[in-house]
């Protein structure tokens, strides 16, 4: 009979009878209990234990059902006879005889893909692009509408919902973007997305093939790369200018690609947007190759002065462009609700191709309410204006503090700006002191494909107030000193 040598601790978190199971388990495991040798018995282990014979039992049934020993009535408990010889290779893994994980093609681009800006904690602080502002969200206002929701849920949001959304949040949608940014759609085009990036992968997975080639800014938001490559589509880099995207040097690199995915309102990280021409240009040259145009519309309700710009979507007469969307900018990144606007001849494909719903029911409907009750047009109003104090706020110190090393670049849209480090710093050197720090800055080159990079900061202010950015301006102006 073997002897089993368990050390139990009453204080653990983890049940005695689980302790119980792992040592005897560990042990078989570990080649230390032969195939078919005699354990002893519950009562037995029980007086040696000092614990009760129920729980050894437990433990004992949980090791049977896994298949390590075997129990019969009126007769000795034993380790399975019938355990593989490779058992401690197969359960534990052994470095030296394990061939090596082979990674897919697009598993290895994608880690070949920035991170981009450390993420420090949390909370956001200076200078984290892409934070809305979580320290005005109308927390009570929300919590009320989501109570509401949840007493009066029916059977259909128990159930998980229908697979393209909510109907009442897809005609909020399908309203809010018609009068807000000039979309032209019926609700019946809108679909709810977990977020801005599934709704960019789901399009691509329906429009390219493998090795497709897909139109992408240079620079260029880093998940905009990540999605191209998720779908198994070529990112083919096209240079931003003062006008946007350039469509003429698009055309004369990758005349014949699938799809485009850009920004046209307000180019990340640059802030650039895409002039009237070019937007023309855009679609012309779509409509003529059989493209696919997908407008993300991330943070452009965001306007600091005049009305927000029409949609490029809105002037698509061809329907070739799919508009997409995300709440996680507008109003707090943990809802994880996006949407995407299809044209007529790709409704049919998406929901073929849809598997279960998208987002929380509950969450769809408390947001569904919260933008029919004009709550989510206050808010967003409200937001114009601290958005367009805290960059106020922030390019002053940048001028005050940092002059002669940095040059920003005010922003008239969103919750960032960028500013061109000059020689001899790196970005990439200053993003990782700065990190030391505490300031979670971007490096403008990790932003680019290719060679050709510029170098400069990405600074988000939509999430920090305008003293803390003060103090992280006056904190990255000693640094550079240093």
């Amino acid at each position: 009979m073997a002897s089993l040598l368990i050390r139990l601790d009453a204080r653990a978190a983890a049940p005695l009878h689980e302790q119980i199971f792992e040592s005897v388990r560990s042990r078989i495991l570990a080649g230390e209990l032969a195939r078919g040798v005699t354990l002893p018995s519950s009562r037995q282990l029980a007086v040696q234990l000092g614990v009760a014979r129920s729980t050894v039992l437990q433990a004992f049934d949980a090791l049977a059902d896994e298949g390590y020993i075997v129990t019969q009535a009126a007769s000795a408990t034993r380790v399975a006879p019938e355990l593989p010889d490779d058992l401690e290779i197969g359960a534990r893994g052994s470095p030296a005889m394990a061939s090596p994980i082979r990674l897919s093609q697009i598993a290895r681009s994608l880690r070949a893909v920035p991170i981009g800006t450390p993420r420090l904690g949390a909370a956001p602080r200076a200078f984290r692009p892409g934070a809305p502002a979580l320290d005005l969200f109308p927390v009570t206002t929300w919590a009320r509408i989501s109570a509401r929701c949840h007493a009066r849920a029916s059977t259909s949001l128990l159930d998980g919902g229908d697979s393209a959304g909510d109907p009442a949040l897809r005609k909020a949608i399908a309203t809010y973007a018609a009068s807000a940014r000039g979309v032209r759609c019926e609700p019946e085009q809108v679909f709810v997305t977990n977020g801005s990036q599934h709704a960019v992968e789901e399009v691509l997975r329906l429009v390219i093939n493998p090795g497709d080639a897909v139109w992408i800014e240079n620079p260029c938001y880093l998940g905009a790369r990540r999605a191209v490559i998720a779908a198994g589509g070529r990112p083919a880099p096209i240079p931003v200018d003062d006008d946007g995207l350039d469509v003429d040097a698009g055309i004369r690199r990758c005349p014949r690609a699938r799809a485009v995915l850009l920004s046209p309102s307000h180019q990340y990280p640059l802030g650039t947007t895409l002039s009237l021409a070019r937007r023309m240009a855009l679609l012309r040259w779509a409509h003529r190759v059989g493209a696919i145009v997908i407008e993300d519309d991330y943070d452009s309700e965001f306007r600091h002065r005049g009305r927000p710009l029409t949609a490029l979507q809105g002037l698509d007469d061809a329907g070739r462009t799919v508009y997409v969307g995300t709440f996680s900018k507008t109003l707090f990144p943990g809802l994880r609700i996006g949407f995407l606007i299809a044209p007529p001849a790709l409704v049919d494909a998406i929901c073929a191709g849809r598997t279960g719903p998208p987002a929380p029911a509950i969450d769809q409907a408390t947001l569904a309410a919260f933008i029919a009750n004009g709550d989510f047009a206050r808010h967003v109003r409200r937001m114009r204006v601290a958005y367009r104090e805290r960059g106020e706020a922030l390019l002053d110190a940048l001028v005050a503090e940092c002059s002669g090393v940095l040059d920003p670049r005010p922003s008239a849209t969103g919750m960032q700006l960028w500013a061109a480090l000059r020689a001899p710093y790196s970005d990439r050197a200053v993003r990782d002191a700065g990190a030391e720090q505490g300031l979670e800055l971007a490096a403008l080159s990790d932003y680019y494909a290719g060679r050709s990079r510029a170098n400069g900061l990405v600074f988000g202010f939509g999430g920090v107030r305008p003293a803390a950015l003060r103090a992280g301006v006056k904190q990255l102006a000693k640094l550079l000193r240093r």
